[in-house]
């Protein structure tokens, strides 16, 4: 790495602020990053000519064409279509973790490059504030993997070729610092360079050559990574000298929003703030207040009048910022939930309309929206293709959020009241989380519903802490036995119609309490997919074994026994290397087959009806019913399900092949592309495809029937929503379908016969019953109300006058809503100021008009105390409060009680 800098005219020096070691072609004392260095290209660009995002994507992407590097397409930002640790990409080397990276596959070219957008909220809060931190931002990237048998390039490249770029730009190499650095993440880590010009961080050269076990231990590894990371926003911000990135990068977007909001902007604050923001380190500063005051000092204004100048601004950068970042993840087949990745882009979502209401913006999420698209249109036509679907998620969003915060109000009130009469004085930042988290109520909305009688202390990295608790799952780590066999060879794969077999016992495994069987081959379909385990027998010397569950650890196949108590490991050793015959049960593999590849059918019926946004979210299959969950953003209607179901059918009535194949994942993926992954992540460097011509491609391990016709009927029983953003459909398939449907034929016989009609009439009949049922309620109650209209005025003589408010008491004959009706008769209408009153039901109820109230009458502590003697309880608000209990004999004493209080 010395060489080539020497070969570039660069010396090593030291930082005499941060005390790291830097390249650099002039001889200088700091690193030229911040905070050692100031911002410096702001009103002064830094490049011979300015370029907007997509320009320098182009430049960027043409450089390292004629540098033999084969430009390759955008990756989803859902990196959950091919990895089952994190849900969002981070970084543009998310791509080809964790199947190129570890040599399974081959990379789609070598060396190549990529401008990946990328999403990282572990700083959302800072988005908007800082001039340069974004939620979805573009990584042009060149990678290289380099095997023991084959380098690509390797450190001194990667520097050239970087120099190389920079330069091309216009940016002198006199501006360019390297600071060299260490990176780690992913268990990986290695040597890295940080490139800097004029005080930012442009981009990074990462040389991956070590894995870090659970010690801390580094070793080297079999393939290093060429790993670089170009920050093109921050390319086309120095390219420009705007204040801001945002101004650089989303121009169009922010002219228009500021056209919206009428928002006058001062660029001598923004400027200034992107260069206090630019000195300190703001990725792990909470406090944006001490950063404000910076500023504000700097330009000697109050800390109140930067805030009134600077956060409409800031406003509309972080709503282009976020709508740029939802386009993205709504397009790439996202769908806002509480759960997974669907709770980040409804975090994303919410703080937009969040900051659209501290703007007071009339206009919708979805016009702003569309702002947004029309803009990003002209450069990723793929979003251009799910507009409508962007658009219809938004719409229906908006609507929740707006119910959600209508409903928060009640939720916050009651914790709130619960924790003042626990002695709390503020709000834990747990609970604050929980309201989040659990109820979608922000934290803003928390605080403004507890106005100033409890207090609300808001993190200001409130939203990068929920953020980081969603990032990613934990894969569960396979318990290790120890199976050092050869994988073992799946016999189903050959021949789908193969029932029985003989295979060698290769060893006996004791999981947990149960005892498995090692063979050498198999049969039996091991649990995977979403498709239950084959299950069957087992001969060996004459002695038959029952096979109740087959798993796969590994590559091996374990057969657990249903087996006697005193069958042990031990007893069976003695078996080890002799011949078995299996069978499985076919009417259960057969049923099986036909509900997976039913599943199959039925995603491709739900594209072709929901639109091609559709994922499948989970699956089960099953003997008599299976379930398909589906990413989709509102209820499936029952029109839309009597089409996907005949969509599907045709689909078997046709007989189209069920064409089986084994590709390269590689080479699956460049013909296929991710839908493959539609039942989730395949692991393996060569996968099994399952293709159903013109219908249907997707990596599957199940078993399958040959032909669609084989399926026999599919039946769509019922849908029911999981969670949010997710439908599952639940079918029969084959002679479960029949099963199915007939079963619906007993349950409309069983109606008709209620009623004594035929089938074809039950409909009327029922709506005939329904609206009589209707009319007669309503009569009962209009009868209840003149019944208690009477008691009332029978009643008046139970009034007493007490220390001068007149008191009614009594117990009555009535149903609870009866007892509310003349209570509230009486003190609305003034002719009582409290009543007391029950039934024999062991109910009683207090109401206070308000100069009872002020009187310092509690009718709700009344209450409470008085059903206590009912061996209940009770309480309510201090005019109307209401209890219980089952010692109803003892109401006119627990009435008594209660006027005695008074």
């Amino acid at each position: 790495m010395a060489e080539i800098f020497k070969q570039l005219g660069y010396e090593k020096y030291k930082c005499e602020t941060c005390g790291e070691e830097f390249w650099s072609k002039v001889k200088r004392n700091t690193c030229g990053d911040a905070p050692c260095d100031e911002y410096s290209f702001i009103g002064n660009p830094a490049t011979s000519k300015p370029y907007d995002l997509y320009e320098i994507q182009k430049t960027f992407r043409e450089f390292f064409k004629s540098e033999d590097h084969t430009p390759i397409d955008r990756y989803p930002v859902l990196a959950k279509r091919w990895r089952d640790d994190v849900f969002l990409v981070g970084a543009s080397l998310y791509d080809f973790q964790p199947w190129v990276t570890s040599g399974l596959v081959e990379p789609p070219a070598n060396p190549l490059t990529i401008a990946q957008p990328s999403i990282r909220l572990n700083d959302v809060d800072n988005v908007g504030r800082t001039g340069r931190h974004m939620t979805c931002f573009t990584m042009g990237a060149h990678h290289a993997f380099n095997k023991e048998n084959k380098e690509i390039y390797w450190k001194d490249e990667t520097i050239r070729l970087c120099h190389d770029f920079i330069k091309s730009i216009g940016i002198a190499p006199e501006e360019i610092t390297y600071i060299e650095s260490w990176w780690s993440g992913g268990g990986n880590a290695g040597p890295c360079l940080e490139v800097c010009v004029r005080g930012v961080e442009l981009a990074t050269l990462v040389f991956i050559q070590y894995e870090i076990d659970d010690n801390g231990d580094k070793k080297e590894i079999p393939i290093r990574v060429v790993d670089t990371g170009y920050g093109l926003e921050r390319f086309a911000w120095i390219s420009q000298g705007t204040p801001t990135a945002y101004d650089a990068c989303f121009a169009p977007v922010i002219e228009k929003l500021k056209e919206i909001t009428n928002v006058n902007v001062d660029e001598k604050i923004l400027s200034e703030n992107a260069q206090i923001a630019g000195m300190m380190d703001i990725e792990n500063y909470a406090d944006i207040r001490a950063l404000r005051e910076k500023v504000a000092d700097k330009l000697n204004i109050s800390h109140d009048e930067l805030v009134k100048s600077a956060e409409p601004m800031e406003a509309i950068y972080i709503i282009a910022d976020h709508t740029r970042c939802l386009a993205f993840m709504l397009a790439d087949g996202i769908i806002p939930s509480n759960v997974k990745e669907g709770y980040l882009a409804r975090l994303v979502l919410r703080r937009t309309i969040r900051f659209m209401k501290e703007l007071e913006m009339k206009e919708s999420l979805v016009d702003i929206m569309e702002i947004q698209l029309n803009f990003l249109n002209k450069f990723y036509p793929e979003i251009k293709e799910f507009q409508e679907h962007i658009m219809n998620v938004i719409s229906l969003e908006e609507e929740r959020y707006a119910t959600t915060i209508e409903k928060g109000e009640n939720i916050v009130k009651r914790k709130i009241k619960k924790l003042k009469k626990e002695g709390v004085t503020s709000l834990p930042l747990s609970n604050l989380t929980d309201f989040y988290d659990a109820h979608g109520i922000p934290p803003e909305t928390v605080k403004e519903i507890a106005g100033n009688d409890f207090e609300v202390d808001i993190p200001d990295n409130f939203f990068t802490l929920v953020a980081n608790e969603h990032e990613g799952e934990k894969v569960a780590k396979e318990k290790d036995l120890n199976l050092n066999h050869e994988p073992t060879k799946l016999l189903f794969y050959d021949d789908f119609f193969q029932k029985e077999f003989k295979a060698k016992v290769l060893d006996i495994v004791k999981k947990d309490d149960d005892i498995s069987i090692v063979l050498d081959k198999t049969v039996f379909y091991p649990e995977g997919g979403g498709q239950p385990s084959d299950i069957g027998k087992i001969s060996i010397n004459d002695t038959e074994f029952k096979i109740k569950y087959a798993e796969k650890i590994n590559n091996i196949v374990l057969h657990q026994l249903e087996s006697p108590d005193d069958i042990t490991k031990d007893t069976l050793n003695e078996i080890i290397g002799k011949e078995i015959s299996g069978e499985i049960d076919w009417d259960r593999r057969i049923t099986l087959a036909r509900h997976h590849t039913a599943t199959h059918l039925i995603v491709a019926a739900a594209k072709k009806v929901l639109g091609n946004h559709i994922w499948q979210a989970g699956a089960q299959k099953g003997l008599n019913r299976s379930r398909i969950d589906l990413s989709h953003y509102k209820r499936i209607t029952q029109n839309e399900i009597d089409e996907i179901e005949s969509i599907a059918n045709s689909y078997v009535m046709d007989n189209i092949p069920v064409n089986i194949n084994w590709l390269s994942r590689d080479e699956a993926e460049k013909k296929y592309g991710f839908t493959l992954y539609q039942g989730g992540v395949v692991p393996g460097s060569e996968i099994r495809v399952i293709n159903i011509p013109e219908i249907d491609t997707q990596a599957c391990a199940g078993t399958h029937i040959p032909q669609t016709g084989n399926i026999g009927m599919i039946k769509i029983n019922k849908t029911e929503r999981v969670q949010d953003g997710v439908e599952r459909i639940d079918f029969s398939a084959g002679l479960s379908a029949v099963s199915s449907m007939q079963e619906t034929n007993k349950f409309l016989q069983s109606s008709s016969d209620i009623f004594k009609v035929t089938p074809d009439q039950l409909e009327k009949t029922c709506d005939r019953f329904f609206n009589e049922w209707k009319a007669q309620k309503n009569e009962i109650d209009s009868l209840k109300s003149d019944i208690a209209s009477l008691k009332i005025n029978s009643l008046s003589d139970e009034i007493t006058e007490h220390n001068g408010l007149k008191v009614m008491k009594t117990v009555i004959d009535s149903d609870f809503k009866e007892l509310q009706k003349i209570a509230t008769d009486f003190t609305d209408n003034e002719k009582a100021d409290i009543v007391l009153i029950g039934n024999n039901d062991g109910k009683i109820l207090g109401a206070s008009s308000s100069k009872a109230i002020d009187a310092g009458v509690k009718i709700n502590e009344i209450i409470t105390e008085s059903a206590k003697i009912l061996g209940g309880g009770g309480g309510g608000r201090p005019t109307l409060a209401q209890g219980a209990g089952p010692k109803k004999d003892k109401i006119t004493e627990a009435i008594e009680f209660a006027y005695n209080l008074i």
